[in-house]
């Protein structure tokens, strides 16, 4: 386990989504203790204060900014506040997520598209509208993924497709911002214990998942080995596969 408090973190300026709850929270708070200053973004703009107040005493600082991810429209501004705040971009955590899940019958257009918008288009969206403030420091983009996107369940039809995508979209920007000096990593977890299994149909074992405390820890040791990896995806595994 990486030490807390400042070491080969401090004063790096990451932008992360989905910061307000989940594995964003517990990633916020894992790179403020070891010395990060981090814009966190939701759409919750209590959950980010009360994220922000906690760590006041950590070594690091949090930067909260609610913003709809999903929305074209919001980017120009999602730029200027980054660079207000942070100045530059060492790394960008496209981490927001969620999703409607039913089978296939069910499952209604728009539902689907939803689920596209949060997990695929947002990636996008901020990935484009940040690039400039990532180039002159040759920064990483840390796309987080999940096992659906290689190995589906039922149900979950709209949420795998998203989560392929975004990996598929990872593999193009990897040749595509080479040259930029930026770096492009799928971080793809297993099953993790967050509240959206509450909206899947079923009965499981959470105790059993990966605690979002650890995906952070993966997600610190990223941002200080990045450039010496020599794969563009990391596989997080749960401690037992079945869940």
């Amino acid at each position: 386990m990486l030490a807390e408090g400042p070491g080969p973190i401090a004063g790096k300026r990451i932008v992360l989504t989905g910061a307000s709850r989940g594995i964003g929270r517990a990633c916020a708070l894992r790179l403020a203790r070891g010395g990060a200053v981090v814009l966190a973004i939701a759409r919750d703009a209590g959950a980010l204060t009360s994220l922000a107040k906690e760590a006041k005493h950590l070594a690091g600082q949090i930067f909260e900014y609610s913003c709809d991810v999903t929305k074209p429209e919001r980017m120009a501004r999602l730029a200027e506040v980054t660079k207000m705040r942070l100045g530059r971009v060492d790394a960008l955590v496209n981490n927001a997520g969620g999703a409607v899940f039913g089978e296939i019958g069910t499952l209604s257009p728009e539902d689907f598209d939803a689920t596209l918008a949060v997990c695929l288009k947002a990636p996008y969206l901020v990935t484009r509208s940040l690039v400039p403030l990532m180039e002159s420091v040759g920064g990483d983009v840390i796309n987080i993924s999940s096992i659906s996107a290689v190995d589906g369940f039922s149900g979950a039809a709209a949420y795998c497709a998203a989560k392929a995508g975004l990996e598929g979209m990872s593999r193009a920007l990897v040749e595509e911002l080479r040259p930029k000096g930026i770096r492009v990593i799928v971080l793809r977890l297993g099953a993790t214990a967050t509240s959206m299994w509450e909206s899947i149909p079923g009965n499981y074992d959470m105790g059993k998942m990966i605690p979002p405390e650890v995906v952070a820890e993966s997600l610190e040791y990223l941002l200080i080995h990045s450039r010496k990896a020599w794969c563009e995806t990391l596989v997080l595994y749960p401690p037992d596969e079945k869940v």
